[in-house]
């Protein structure tokens, strides 16, 4: 029997993750992100990557018939269920977004939020959501973009990172995103990106819109 890996990093968080994270990087470009999905609409059964403890999941919902929320953590996935699991249509589970247990073309749409910049391998990820998404499906990316702000944001979002987390994962020191490194993967492996915008001012995220081919 294959042994299942635990993830060990994230679940240390997972009670009080979007306290957290929101220290890190402000409650505006929180309420920014929910904002930009809200524009969505028509996105059927929809696939959310990285869930967390289902921070944005009820927003996903919104304009989702039905939404499978996965996240690698098992305690990300038990907090998320304890927090909304009153949610209709909504499945918490744990999956690997690098190996998905999902068969081809099985969903309209796949979210992630915040995890293709700590997941360390970008390309990876994009040719999973392809996999399971249907011809013409949607695949959204939203994620913090350090690297696309002034140094001295991405100097105080770093400390408070280290602050709040401390040391990053291996995982997120093997790449780094942009939104232009991320668009040029989308394109690379038969996205059409139709919307690209950057959020907030000090601390920034870019929020992708692109379909499957």
């Amino acid at each position: 029997m294959k042994q299942k890996i635990k993830e060990t990093y994230w679940s240390r968080f997972s009670e009080d993750y979007e306290e957290k994270q929101q220290k890190v990087v402000g409650k505006e470009l929180l309420s920014l992100t929910r904002q930009e999905m809200l524009k969505e609409s028509d996105l059927g059964k929809a696939l959310e990557l990285g869930c967390g403890t289902g921070l944005y999941t009820e927003i996903l919902l919104k304009n989702s018939k039905i939404v499978v929320a996965t996240d690698f953590s098992d305690d990300m996935v038990a907090t998320a269920k304890q927090k909304r699991g009153n949610l209709q249509k909504v499945e918490f589970k744990r999956a690997n977004a690098l190996n998905l247990d999902f068969e081809n073309e099985s969903f309209d749409t796949v979210f992630m939020a915040n995890l293709i910049h700590i997941i360390g391998n970008a390309e990876k990820v994009i040719q999973e959501s392809k996999r399971v998404l249907k011809s013409g499906g949607y695949l959204i990316i939203t994620s913090f973009a350090i690297d696309d702000m002034n140094f001295f944001s991405r100097m105080a979002v770093g400390i408070r990172y280290i602050k709040t987390f401390g040391k990053p994962s291996d995982e997120a020191l093997k790449e780094k995103t942009t939104k232009k490194s991320i668009e040029s993967l989308l394109v690379k492996n038969g996205f059409e990106i139709s919307k690209s915008v950057m959020l907030g001012k000090k601390s920034k995220a870019f929020y992708i819109t692109s379909i499957k081919d």
